[in-house]
């Protein structure tokens, strides 16, 4: 199993932190941001409780919810996979974000938006989502 999940990366690794950009250009971010909001669509993601199962599936890593308010959601993504994409140099975490943020537009009825920071010293992202 380990071997079939370290290529999983690597094929993550190689579309998301090598290829994309190169394609997407000066873009990519916001490509990558509105990519996020189809495939939230696109799976039917309108319950943020169902997000941290959907980042496990996709091989994004660990997703948590930290808080939670009526206009805003705090989350942290963290394990192997971030921790690798970070020791790589990737910092482009715009795909989830979009993800997360039209899943909590659908959940809320409410416009989104979500960004995500990098805190290096212990190899995590945490995503913020803002509501109207």
């Amino acid at each position: 199993m380990k071997d079939n999940q370290e290529h999983l990366y690597f094929l993550n690794s190689l579309y998301r932190d090598c290829i994309l950009p190169q394609i997407l250009g000066t873009d990519d971010q916001d490509i990558l941001y509105w990519a996020g909001k189809h495939v939230s669509r696109q799976y039917d993601l309108s319950d943020i409780d169902e997000l941290p199962e959907f980042f496990d599936m996709a091989e994004f890593g660990t997703l948590k919810i930290l808080k939670q308010k009526k206009h805003s959601a705090l989350f942290e993504l963290s394990g192997q996979t971030v921790s690798d994409r970070l020791d790589s140099g990737s910092e482009e975490f715009s795909l989830e974000s979009g993800i997360i943020a039209e899943c909590i537009e659908r959940q809320t009825q409410t416009p989104t938006e979500a960004s995500a920071t990098i805190n290096p010293k212990n190899h995590t992202v945490q995503i913020t989502a803002q509501s109207d």
